[in-house]
């Protein structure tokens, strides 16, 4: 069932990536209400990721966080599901994964106890916050001992799929969607 989520979701996400400025739009909506909430005023350091061209473009929210003072930190991935969190500002030096992903490369790791807000990316959510990832299990393992808050923003092309969730999955604590504005 999952798989088969992916897939479709993945083609939305595709075909929306393609219409930069619908999408570009949706994004902004989004940011506009994680801006306002109180999870990203009280955080001092956000995890985030460094989006590929049909997920939700993180650089906005990076460039917000760094105005703000924040400190942003990414995911860099290690065999056997793992990763931890390192340091990141657009000076830093990135590489890319066998996946397609950037990283960065230095060694300021940041421990799951100094991190207050993980925007944690998924391909479909579900209303009560579980979401389907990319399959490699990366952020169910990381977010079992994490006490921090976490939340995903959410295009409409990602909701509308329902799935029983495994044992294993972990929903995130809020989800922001794009929300329609009346234009006058």
């Amino acid at each position: 069932m999952k798989k088969e989520i992916r897939k479709d979701v993945l083609n939305k996400l595709y075909n929306l990536s393609q219409k930069t400025s619908e999408k570009a739009t949706k994004e902004s909506n989004i940011l506009a209400q994680l801006f306002e909430s109180d999870s990203w005023k009280e955080a001092h350091v956000v995890g985030t990721t460094l989006a590929m061209p049909k997920e939700f473009n993180t650089g906005p929210l990076i460039k917000q966080a760094i105005e703000e003072g924040k400190i942003i930190v990414v995911p860099r991935t290690f065999g056997l599901g793992m990763m931890e969190f390192y340091y990141y500002d657009f000076s830093e030096k990135l590489e890319e994964t066998s996946f397609g992903v950037l990283e960065p490369t230095n060694d300021r790791k940041f421990g799951k106890d100094e991190i207050d807000l993980i925007i944690v990316p998924g391909v479909a959510f579900s209303p009560e916050g579980y979401r389907v990832g990319f399959g490699g299990g990366f952020y169910d393992r990381y977010l079992e001992a994490f006490k921090g808050n976490t939340c995903s923003l959410v295009l409409p092309e990602q909701t509308g799929y329902s799935w029983k969730p495994e044992d294993h999955d972990l929903p995130v604590n809020r989800l922001f969607y794009f929300k329609e504005t009346g234009v006058i």
